[in-house]
Order: C-alpha cells, then sequence, then structure tokens
C-alpha cells in the first residue's frame, strides 16, 4: 500500500490529459511482449549462483553476447503464467524479482529543458525507500518517484544552474527529505582484489558495511541501490535511463526496479545493466543520506 501522501501524489499524476495521453501511446506499464524469440544472457541453470556467479569481483564474461539479452528483458517473450511477490514479477524463483513502471525521464509529459535528468530520479529513489518497504512498492510508485525526480531538478536549477549541484531539500509531494550525496568509494570496473584499485564487488562489499542507498556513476550512468533488512527486504537496484534494446520494446522505456537476496548478483544486475566491454573504466560509489524532515 502506498502511503498517504504518495496516494495524493500519484492521483494528481494520473489525472493530467498529458500522463493519460502518454499511457494512450505506450501501452500502459512495461510487460513481456511477444518478439521473435531472444536468448536470455544467463538461462535459468545458469543462475546458480555456485556455478555461473562465483569469485571475489566481477567479471566481463557475465555481460550478454550478441543476440542476447538480460534475463529480465522486456524483449523476452512470456511463457506460462507470471508468478508474482506482492507486486513485483518473479524473473528467476527465489533468485530474483522485477518491478516495472510507465513513465521515462525522456517522456514528452517533462518540460524539454529538464527531459532526461535521471540523476535527480535516482535521489528520489532513495527517499521513497526510506518511506517504503519493498513489498510495498508498485508500478505506480516508480511513476511517482519519476515525477519527484524531475520536481527535484527543477527545484535545484532555481537555486543554481550547475547541473550537478542539487539542493539539498528533496520533496516527495509533502514529505521533505534532507539529502545529502557524499563520495565514498570509488574503483575499477573489472579490478582483481590484488590490483591497486577497487573493484566494483569489492566497492559495494566495503559500502554495505557502513551505509544502506547509494548511487553509481560510470561512463554517464546514474544507478540506485539499496539494501533493506527487514524480512521482505533484500538488496535492490533502481534503472530509469534504459531505452529501446536490449531492456525495452522498440523505442520504450520506462523505470524498473530489481530486487535480489544476494549481494554478488546485485554486482550482476549492476554490470550486465553498465555493459562496459573494457576493463579499466573508472565508477564512483555515493551514499545518499535521506533525513525526513518533521515539522
Amino acid at each position: 500500500m502506498l502511503p498517504p501522501c504518495c496516494k495524493n501524489f500519484v492521483r494528481e499524476i494520473l489525472s493530467t490529459d498529458l500522463y493519460s495521453g502518454f499511457f494512450a501511446r505506450n501501452g500502459g506499464y512495461i510487460k513481456r511482449q511477444k518478439f521473435q524469440p531472444l536468448r536470455p544472457a544467463v538461462s535459468a541453470k545458469e543462475m546458480n549462483l555456485s556455478s555461473t556467479l562465483t569469485g571475489k569481483s566481477e567479471s566481463m564474461t557475465w555481460l550478454p553476447a550478441q543476440n542476447s539479452v538480460p534475463l529480465w528483458s522486456r524483449r523476452l517473450p512470456l511463457t506460462g503464467s507470471r508468478k508474482k511477490w506482492f507486486a513485483f514479477d518473479v524473473e528467476f524463483d527465489e533468485r530474483l524479482w522485477s518491478l516495472w513502471g510507465g513513465l521515462h525521464p525522456r517522456s514528452t509529459y517533462f518540460d524539454s529543458q529538464a527531459r532526461g535528468h535521471q540523476t535527480c530520479c535516482v535521489v528520489a529513489c532513495c527517499a521513497a525507500s526510506v518511506l517504503l518497504s519493498l513489498k510495498g512498492w508498485t508500478s505506480k510508485l516508480l511513476d511517482v518517484i519519476v515525477v519527484a525526480g524531475d520536481k527535484y531538478y527543477r527545484a535545484s536549477m532555481r537555486r543554481s544552474s550547475n547541473p550537478d549541484d542539487l539542493a539539498l531539500e528533496c520533496n516527495f509531494h509533502g514529505t521533505d527529505f534532507l539529502v545529502q550525496l557524499q563520495l565514498m568509494a570509488h574503483g575499477q570496473l573489472y579490478s582483481s582484489p590484488a590490483g591497486p584499485a577497487m573493484g566494483l564487488y569489492e566497492a559495494l562489499n566495503f559500502f554495505f558495511t557502513r551505509y544502506q542507498f547509494s548511487i553509481v556513476q560510470c561512463q554517464g550512468h546514474h544507478l540506485a541501490f539499496g539494501y533493506s533488512s527487514c524480512r521482505n527486504g533484500g538488496y535492490f537496484f533502481y534503472d530509469c535511463s534504459g531505452w529501446d534494446r536490449p531492456v525495452f520494446p522498440d523505442n520504450m522505456g520506462a523505470s524498473y526496479v530489481l530486487r535480489c537476496k544476494q549481494l554478488l548478483l546485485l554486482v550482476y544486475c549492476i554490470v550486465v545493466t553498465l555493459n562496459v566491454r573494457r576493463a579499466g573504466i573508472d565508477f564512483q560509489i555515493f551514499s545518499v543520506q535521506a533525513d525526513q524532515v518533521v515539522n
């Protein structure tokens, strides 16, 4: 269930003609559709963490081969009935779950000057994580996050023309948060544990001993991730920049969340999404502290 402040925000968004028109053109929330069969990057058999995902660092061998797509791609046809965990789709039993929105930061729903600034959406995602546990997340909430990220960006631009200078206060429609981003780790993708730079797996291991929510930045990508220790929690990863292949149907995109129970699988999802195909590429990890303001 959405908290009251989010419920009102959802009603406000869905009542606009522009939003309704967007859904009419794009068919609502992104679901698996019928396409020419493609091979997933990792088969169900290969998803055994004791075989494919091993070691103490990420591997370039995790990346999809040509004509392959990620296991969670909406380009893969749906076979059989779709299993659910609350509002999440079950991508792989007891391993991986996904949740899909219907709104993308590049949508014409947004002002052209603000369109596509997904960095602010990932900050809004971290604020939403403070308000609501993963089991309560819905497709509509993901759209709320994108809209809140757009408002946060425009509020930041009113106080500074520097797109990297974000406002300290983020409003999640009725709930104010003081947001602090701090660089906590950096390294290079596919670095070995014995190398001079930290790899992504090593950096996330370090991060989660101290913090809960974060943003990883690499080659222009900004992805949010975090961990909830409650009974229905786990690791989550949020992306709102994907468009078209390999995850979405042609000329479509939306925000989505992946949930998993193992840290190594979280790293796998991030690596596949970044799709960096050479070693030594820099990444940065920022902690996100979002404290609810009590008036």
